[in-house]
């Protein structure tokens, strides 16, 4: 192994340490020796490839969703735009699904402490635009108007947004299914297959 390799290991152990834990404690309940331990690495090993706890945070949400944002783009640049739409939020959905204990706790670090509300801000929104780039680049290829396209690109993404935070708030396969399904309805009666927007 070589050493950028053996770097890279022992980051993604460390990282995935500090997942687990600021999900399960919290930020503040979550200390650098504890993130140390269950990464198997010494205290200075964390600092050696985080500047400091915050630093670490940070990072650590970073390296959770971009992989996630690489793939989808991978995975749906070569469909025409209408698939691409629907693509894109299927994939978002079943990324917050699989991850929702996680995404559940960085929303409830957001409310609850202005903090972390700050140091997540920025890369949060920044990553967010990505993915509403994406939906409005598919919905401006559809319609041929950017202006309609933003229109229906800002409704999209906050029903997206609502049904992440209902699938928090009130989970349950019935109510998913049901919010999944009428996401899908309405991109039909707005970009029916065959047709522009």
């Amino acid at each position: 192994m070589t050493r950028a390799e053996h770097k890279d290991v022992v980051q993604a152990r460390i990282v995935q340490a500090a997942v687990e834990l600021f999900v399960a404690r919290g930020y503040d309940g979550t200390s650098i020796s504890a993130i140390a331990a269950r990464a198997h690495v010494s205290r200075g090993a964390v600092f050696w490839h985080f500047e400091n706890k915050a630093s670490l945070f940070r990072d650590t949400c970073k390296r959770f969703f971009v992989p996630f944002w690489r793939e989808m783009e991978k995975s749906v640049e070569a469909l025409a735009p209408r698939e691409r739409l629907l693509a894109l939020f299927e994939l978002y959905e079943q990324f917050t699904s699989v991850n929702l204990e996680t995404i559940e706790a960085l929303v409830r670090w957001v409310l609850e402490s202005p903090t972390m509300r700050e140091s997540l801000r920025a890369e949060l929104l920044a990553l967010h635009a990505i993915f509403v780039a994406d939906v409005r680049q598919a919905l401006v290829e559809l319609s041929g108007d950017p202006r309609e396209a933003e229109i229906l690109t800002q409704a999209l993404i906050s029903l997206l947004a609502g049904n992440l935070l209902f699938g928090i708030v009130d989970p349950g396969t019935t109510q998913d299914k049901g919010r999944h399904e009428s996401l899908r309805a309405i991109v039909d009666r707005l970009l029916p297959p065959g047709a522009r927007a």
